[in-house]
């Protein structure tokens, strides 16, 4: 049965998303799929996300149940050429049981039609689709639990992104897979502490004793992908991640001070394990990953002693101070208009550019 055949008879059994995950994992163990999940959340129903269209994609909806609906996108490549290259995909999106702005878009198409179609439109609408951001140590807590979960004796690492802090700031470094012989899931994250780095995906092979039963990737965005134990994969690391979403949507909600009585201010802080600022010298690389804040203005007011910068996102106008008055936080103060988007962008960019954090509501009586 051809990928197409399956889309159409299949559909005509999902009626729920219990029903979904039932036929995908039961397909993954029977032919060869790479599965690609994407939790997201948004303010819009998925009929609204997906209708509005670019110059190069167009959507189709082709049915709707109440948990789960089926669409189709054609990618037209922007290359001017009389006959560009088309490309044609069928996904899912799912909604959440529990949390009512969580959905979880699934496709088996092919990485091509992934990379090129269907992810740079949720990136390129990132204030329509929020995505997550996981910390390394979250990575680590959802494999090790995704392994114990489900009586796997190890996950081997065979492909990896980690981005190592050197002396002069930071810098990625795309790991190659020949260099993870065998190496597991404790030896990996031993290898980036050692490094002082911090992971931006990781693809492993899943094991019971010696037999591979999946090869499966995570990374930072929450984006899934596997080729196997589909239902282990949704049960502990995809649900896991969508309630990570909801409690970033619940800590950054209502952050605006138009939103919030006489236009009161409702900082977040981002705590570091150690004292981040404890030589003046770090002001400066924490000043210069800033300023690659891309599509927004970052201006620094102050940089000596302590750090006071303001930034303006240009995607949708929303505004923040910045302070560091303490060697080991930084408080993000959002001004009359901030979103959670824009809020998320911030903190994620903090991370991947130069450390990992806590985020917590700022109290005063900490300073």
């Amino acid at each position: 049965m051809s990928r197409m055949d399956f889309a159409a008879l299949f559909y005509n059994q999902v009626c729920d998303c219990e029903s979904l995950v039932a036929g995908l994992d039961s397909l993954l163990s029977t032919e060869a799929h790479i599965l690609t999940i994407v939790p997201y959340a948004s303010e819009q129903f998925p009929s609204e996300c997906f209708k509005t269209a670019d110059k190069n994609r167009s959507f189709k909806l082709l049915s709707i149940h109440e948990e789960v609906t089926l669409f189709e996108l054609v990618f037209h490549s922007p290359r001017i050429e009389r006959n560009a290259e088309e490309l044609r995909g069928r996904f899912f999106v799912c909604k959440h049981p529990s949390f009512p702005k969580i959905y979880m878009l699934m496709t088996i198409e092919s990485a091509d039609f992934v990379q090129r179609a269907l992810l740079p439109f949720i990136e390129h609408n990132r204030f329509r689709f929020y995505l997550t951001f996981l910390k390394h140590d979250d990575i680590g807590s959802l494999l090790k639990n995704f392994r114990m979960n489900h009586g796997f004796s190890d996950l081997r690492i065979v492909r990896a992104s980690v981005i190592n802090r050197f002396a002069r700031g930071v810098k990625e470094a795309t790991i190659p897979s020949q260099t993870w012989p065998r190496l597991g899931l404790e030896g990996a994250f031993e290898y980036a502490r050692e490094q002082n780095g911090w992971f931006r995906s990781l693809s492993f092979e899943v094991l019971k004793d010696s037999r591979v039963f999946a090869e499966a990737t995570i990374h930072r965005n929450g984006i899934v992908k596997t080729d196997g134990e589909f239902r282990s994969v949704y049960n502990s690391l995809i649900f896991p991640i969508c309630q990570i979403i909801q409690d970033n949507i619940e800590l950054f909600a209502r952050r605006s001070r138009r939103e919030n009585p006489g236009l009161s201010v409702r900082p977040l802080t981002i705590e570091f394990a150690r004292d981040q600022f404890e030589n003046v010298e770090e002001n400066a690389k924490f000043i210069e990953a800033m300023r690659q804040l891309n599509n927004a203005s970052v201006s620094v007011m102050h940089g000596n002693p302590y750090i006071s910068m303001a930034i303006v996102d240009y995607a949708d106008g929303s505004t923040f101070d910045l302070w560091v008055l303490n060697p080991s936080e930084v408080v993000i103060v959002p001004q009359l208009k901030s979103s959670i988007a824009s809020i998320k962008r911030v903190i994620s960019h903090v991370f991947d550019n130069y450390a990992e954090g806590i985020i917590r509501d700022f109290q005063i009586s900490r300073q």
